[in-house]
């Protein structure tokens, strides 16, 4: 009979809270494609209500000595409240589509964990067995990295959720109320008012969107990871003042869809790293899917590092970023992960992994 060890039993632990998790993450999103077809319903009603208000401010404006002051005022309040609802809830569309899919990433990122712990349990039995001489014992402070790179990332998205849309939401709120105390004192003022806010809650989708395309971009399932790399490299190289080129070949065929997760993750990290610490000014992206096995290179003609200097003087800091490179790899996709780098000489960070049998 083997006997469970501490740690063994905190991995049983951390497996069923995060089964726990599952199940409610799981009953969150359905509740939320509920409220998604539901808001996604009015906002075609209001869609509609909008046509039939502007056609009704067109006819006013062509005939605009046949209204009196009243019928100016209703009209153009009419259509500034249509309008107003409108972006709210087109708005609200958008903000529960990023509530799913921060969900539905977060339900992957839970069923890999579970899968991940469960080996690593196994692991942590078989090596206090007394018949399992030369097992690896489990390595408690990968398990620690792994964790803490994790609640670092929900960090870093609810700081950016907090300085991001929510700030600018609450901006967009008060300047609604703005129009709507000019509505009844200055229509001209109002109208101006208005198209200012509905510019500035179009730049607000256009960021949120950006948002939700570097926690989870949706073309990923759709297109595959070569389209994903492709948009993502272009975004990320404007936002940071970088040239990054992609090279891709023999890619006929698309990945299972958590090698392409897995490896866009990789790529995400290893860019990452590159705008915070290379100072580089170019980079170059390789994928190559030639034969039984897959090749993902990302290289920066950065300031480069000795990479035993850096772990020995830096082990939290420098291991972290390529801790989570290394479980994307190695631990999800079974292949090897290699970094080079010198000082002066920038870094060359390569994934070769086993080419998945074409389904």
């Amino acid at each position: 009979m083997v006997e469970t060890t501490p740690v063994a039993e905190q991995l049983q632990e951390l497996r069923e809270a995060y089964r726990q998790e599952q199940e409610r993450n799981r009953r969150e999103l359905d509740e939320m494609e509920r409220l998604l077809r539901q808001t996604q319903t009015e906002a075609e009603k209001l869609a509609q209500r909008d046509l039939s208000a502007s056609s009704q401010l067109r006819n006013l404006q062509a005939n605009i000595d046949r209204f009196s002051k009243d019928d100016i005022r209703n009209v153009f309040t009419m259509v500034q409240e249509v309008q107003v609802r409108l972006a709210s809830v087109r708005l609200q569309v958008d903000q529960i589509q990023a509530k799913l899919q921060r969900l539905r990433a977060r339900q992957e990122e839970l069923a890999t964990l579970t899968g991940i712990l469960a080996q690593v349990e196994e692991g942590a039995l078989a090596a206090a067995s007394p018949v399992s001489s030369g097992v690896p014992q489990v390595n408690d402070a990968l398990i620690s990295e792994v964790i803490q790179a994790q609640e670092k990332e929900r960090l870093r998205i609810s700081l950016q959720m907090h300085d991001g849309p929510a700030q600018t939401l609450s901006n967009l709120i008060l300047r609604a109320e703005i129009c709507e105390r000019l509505v009844d004192r200055d229509v001209n003022q109002a109208r101006s008012e208005l198209a200012s806010l509905k510019k500035a809650i179009n730049t607000t989708l256009q960021e949120t969107r950006r948002f939700i395309f570097d926690l989870r971009p949706m073309i990923l399932d759709d297109l595959g990871l070569v389209p994903t790399l492709r948009r993502y490299v272009q975004d990320f190289g404007d936002k940071y003042n970088l040239e990054i080129s992609v090279a891709v070949q023999n890619m006929d065929n698309r990945f299972p869809r958590h090698y392409e997760v897995a490896l866009f993750r990789f790529v995400q990290e290893a860019l990452n790293n590159v705008a915070k610490h290379a100072n580089a000014s170019s980079v170059r992206v390789m994928l190559d899917a030639l034969g039984h096995q897959a090749q993902l290179m990302v290289e920066d003609d950065g300031s480069g590092f000795n990479i035993g200097e850096a772990l020995a003087e830096r082990p939290g800091r420098v291991a972290m970023g390529y801790a989570v490179m290394r479980q994307q790899i190695e631990t999800l996709l079974h292949g090897e992960l290699g970094i080079e780098s010198a000082p002066g000489r920038g870094t060359r960070v390569v994934a070769t992994v086993p080419t998945p049998p074409v389904g």
